[in-house]
């Protein structure tokens, strides 16, 4: 019986111990990763992410790989603010670009140079895009290795273009064009013009960089209010109110509205490239407008990195195993070519040969890589807050309560107040 308890007891030990350093384990040998990612199961990418967990884990019975889908990047940030004060953290998880700084002064994030072997490490990281890189390494030290990269684009229906008179082959190119072209839409057609992708600020930040504009100047002075960005927001509320311009803030309506052929175009990620392709050949890609002709194509980075986090040294190790094997030259291409994504690698490149080529969609998408910068980096943990001051200035003049002069000078007063 003093045998048993005994057993018993030390069962209950490893089971708490377990829960405590948040590391489950089948069995003696096996290492359980955990990877927090926006890919749920049934979407563009998720089906395929599950694809490549299950391929790693066949070939790796020392390890687990298991997925937990979360709907957006600002949801695995609330995770993560949860994580932290309940030390419950993942092994890793994709970090949307922007919200970097964030998890650095979180103190929860391992630089990855920790953990890997010294002799890869300049091999590897070399091979990444610098626009992807320099975001995510910190005082010398990787913290997140590039997943997935977007650029911003302007989706349009060709075939509507031919209908409302204008040459499909001859996209607008500044914003001024942009706007004139989005009322022959409306006019010609009965549809919305325009649509922007509004879950969050990036279409509004991408727009405002190519006309020369920015959030936080280089002396990280905010300039939300600038009357560059006053002027663009001010265009955005004049086309909802003469209906040129649609508003929502659920994306995946206006995904689907867009879809429909009742908007003629659409700023949004160049994710979508290769489910256009094969849903709707009629659609186009178009370079985002300039704010002039003079002015420098410029747009902040989309997409994701995969920062480490990880309880103990065995499962950090495991992770670190995992993202080698997710960000090898041929999986990236692989799972380039399957989500729409850019490649993160540039040797992935050599495997995409005769997937790009004639794929002039996907080819503007590749070109614009070299006019991607760092997104806004708020230097505090309230960057979801900070968002949403923005977003609420956007939705005000939007939907025509507020003037664009008012929204963001009150949006400047209250992000002052959070930094």
């Amino acid at each position: 019986m003093k045998k048993l308890i005994g057993i018993l007891l030390i069962l209950s030990i490893s089971i708490c111990v377990c829960f405590a350093t948040g590391v489950t384990e089948t069995n003696t040998e096996k290492t359980i990763v955990t990877f927090w990612q926006p890919y749920g199961e049934g979407s563009w990418s998720g089906d395929y992410m599950i694809e490549i967990v299950d391929e790693f884990n066949a070939a790796n019975t020392d390890i687990e790989v298991k997925l937990q889908a979360y709907p957006d990047y600002a949801s695995i940030i609330e995770a993560l603010q949860r994580g932290v004060v309940g030390n419950q953290l993942p092994s890793i998880a994709s970090i949307g670009y922007g919200y970097d700084r964030y998890v650095l002064n979180s103190g929860k994030a391992v630089p990855f140079n920790d953990v890997m072997a010294t002799d890869k490490q300049e091999k590897y990281f070399s091979d990444f895009y610098d626009s992807g890189l320099d975001v995510t390494t910190f005082d010398g030290k990787v913290y997140g290795v590039p997943f997935a990269m977007s650029v911003p684009v302007v989706f349009y229906h060709s075939d509507l273009f031919e209908k409302a008179g204008l040459d499909p082959n001859n996209p607008p190119t500044t914003w001024k064009e942009f706007i004139e072209t989005s009322k022959v839409l409306n006019e010609k057609l009965d549809i919305y013009g325009a649509a922007f992708a509004l879950d969050d600020p990036w279409a509004f930040e991408c727009l405002l960089r190519s006309s020369n504009g920015s959030f936080l100047d280089e002396d990280g002075n905010l300039t939300i209010n600038s009357s560059t960005a006053k002027n663009i927001l001010s265009d955005w509320g004049e086309g909802t109110e003469e209906g040129y311009f649609l508003y929502n803030s659920n994306f995946f309506e206006t995904l689907m509205t867009f879809g429909a052929n009742e908007v003629g175009m659409f700023v949004v990620s160049s994710y979508g490239t290769v489910i256009y392709r094969d849903s709707d050949p009629a659609i186009k890609v178009a370079t985002l407008p300039k704010g002039n002709e003079n002015d420098t194509l410029n747009a902040p980075i989309g997409g994701n990195a995969i920062y480490l986090f990880g309880n103990s040294d065995a499962e950090r190790e495991a992770a670190v195993k995992f993202v080698e094997y997710l960000t090898s030259p041929e999986v990236n291409a692989d799972w380039a070519m399957n989500s729409g994504y850019l490649p993160t690698r540039k040797s992935s490149i050599n495997y995409m040969t005769e997937f790009i080529d004639g794929f002039d969609n996907y080819k503007k998408n590749i070109d614009f890589i070299d006019n991607l910068s760092a997104p806004t980096q708020w230097p505090e943990r309230n960057v979801l807050k900070i968002n949403q001051k923005i977003m609420d200035a956007i939705e005000g003049v939007m939907l025509n309560t507020n003037s664009a002069d008012a929204a963001l000078d009150n949006a400047y007063f209250e992000i002052n107040k959070l930094l």
